[in-house]
């Protein structure tokens, strides 16, 4: 799972049966839209209707979430055996979470949220979220959590993970042995897929996500970045933040990610027609063999085996896929971006220790192995609990992915709609050849640098 539940099956099934024949990015083109799927919500027990509104009550916790979710049945149950009072699920996607959760929050509902880590920047700022520093340092089990680091702000933790993933390179070996492998080089890595473009029948050698507004996006220009860099921002220790990348490294990851795969060979290493493909449709292209390697996460398996869109040869082209560490742009080193998923507490619900007893039992060792058994996509974010999907789905190559996110970096509490808009625009503008990539990167910087303060 990534931050659009790439696993989820209602989700998957929702996409249009364009998205499986690999021509979804004729939708895309310089349009808006954010990638998200569907805004409306399932209220998993109709307890605070298809908006997830209602009033706080002291007798039940009410909780809004992408994951925890009416298919993730055992940690649902699990939750309420170990919660004093009812508890409410609402299925909702994380961008109508946010939104809603940013306007009415303040009314106490939800009292549970879960988020993308792109969020916790804004819930902070908006002083909805309770610290839990106190609550988490008291657990046995408090020092086993991966990623914990970047749920720490000022001295305080703000959120509990439970999964977690880390950006890597998901490619066909049976394909790329045929070319000698997969590259470590960047550029290498293209000439490989322009050739495959070239030779194999129906297949593009690379995909990336173009919907511009599309989450991953951006996700997948930071994994890159994070090869040349260690931080993007950088505070103070006083809740300042300052940029801490180059005009160069902004503009090295938009040439060789956004410009090179589509205009540096001939063939093109992608494929032109697909500009402005989302993110679920480029996973479900992937494993229907319209591409031979893609960037992604480990919840791949989930698209294969799930979707409604993928095609008979799905879970087979998952077992000839192997993942490992994206190749290196120039300048650029093992790194990537690496997600942890929050679970906050809203500071204004009327019942924090019941909201607690439900974020104590979620995000506890038992809590992610009930939620693993449903969704086995995603990591662990607790070393307590064994990753087992290369096993389980007969694909032991698929355990690289356990070392990609080990290398991942996590970004801090900044906000990431406040530097999204000017991102999108530039990189847009790059992937139709309409601004040299350097210049988007100059650009970038100024518009980042300007809003460092704000963030």
């Amino acid at each position: 799972m990534g931050d659009e539940s790439y696993s989820r099956r209602k989700y998957i099934a929702a996409v249009s049966a364009l998205a499986a024949t690999g021509a979804a990015g004729c939708l895309g083109g310089l349009g808006g839209g954010n990638g998200n799927g569907s805004d409306g919500s399932n209220g998993s027990n109709g307890s605070n209707g298809s908006d997830g509104s209602g009033g706080s009550n002291n007798n039940a916790v009410s909780v809004w979430t992408d994951a925890w979710d009416s298919d993730a049945g055992e940690l649902q149950q699990l939750i309420r055996d170990n919660t004093d009072v009812d508890v409410e699920f609402t299925d909702m996607r994380y961008d109508n979470i946010k939104q809603k959760f940013l306007t009415g929050g303040d009314t106490g509902t939800p009292d549970v949220a879960e988020a993308t880590p792109n969020h916790r920047g804004d819930y902070v700022s908006a002083e909805l979220i309770e610290p839990m520093t106190d609550r988490v340092e008291g657990l046995d089990y408090s020092d086993g959590y991966i990623g914990l680091d970047a749920m720490r702000y000022q001295d305080d933790i703000w959120a509990l993970p439970y999964i977690g993933n880390g950006r890597g390179m998901v490619y066909r070996k049976d394909i790329f042995e045929e070319y000698g492998g997969l590259p470590d080089n960047w550029s290498e890595f293209l000439e490989v897929c322009s050739s495959i473009t070239a030779d194999q029948d129906g297949m593009h050698g690379f995909t990336i996500t173009s919907q511009k507004g599309n989450t991953r996006m951006l996700q997948e220009f930071i994994s890159f970045l994070y090869q040349r860099v260690d931080r993007i921002f950088e505070t103070d220790g006083n809740g300042g933040w300052s940029l801490a990348v180059s005009e160069e490294d902004l503009g090295q990851v938009f040439k060789q990610y956004y410009w090179d795969p589509f205009f540096k060979h001939d063939p093109p290493a992608t494929n032109p027609d697909a500009r402005g493909i989302g993110s679920l449709e480029h996973d479900i292209a992937y494993v229907n063999g319209n591409y031979a390697s893609v960037s992604t996460g480990p919840w791949v398996p989930g698209v294969a085996q799930n979707s409604e869109n993928s095609n008979s040869e799905a879970m087979q082209n998952y077992r000839n896929s192997a993942a490992t560490h994206n190749p290196r742009i120039e300048g650029g080193e093992i790194g990537t971006y690496r997600e942890v998923k929050p679970i906050f507490m809203n500071t204004h619900s009327d019942n924090k220790e019941a909201s607690w007893q439900v974020i104590k039992t979620g995000t506890s060792p038992e809590g992610i192995r009930a939620y693993l058994n449903d969704y086995p996509g995603n990591l662990p974010a607790h070393e307590d609990v064994e990753w087992k999907v290369p096993e389980d789905t007969d694909n032991p190559d698929w355990a690289g992915f356990q070392e990609v996110f080990e290398s991942g970096t996590t970004y801090g509490f900044w906000s990431v709609s406040q530097i999204s808009s000017t991102f999108f625009d530039l990189s847009q503008a790059v992937i139709y050849d309409e601004t040299d990539p350097m210049d988007a990167g100059t650009e970038l910087h100024q518009a980042w640098s300007e809003k460092a303060g704000e963030i």
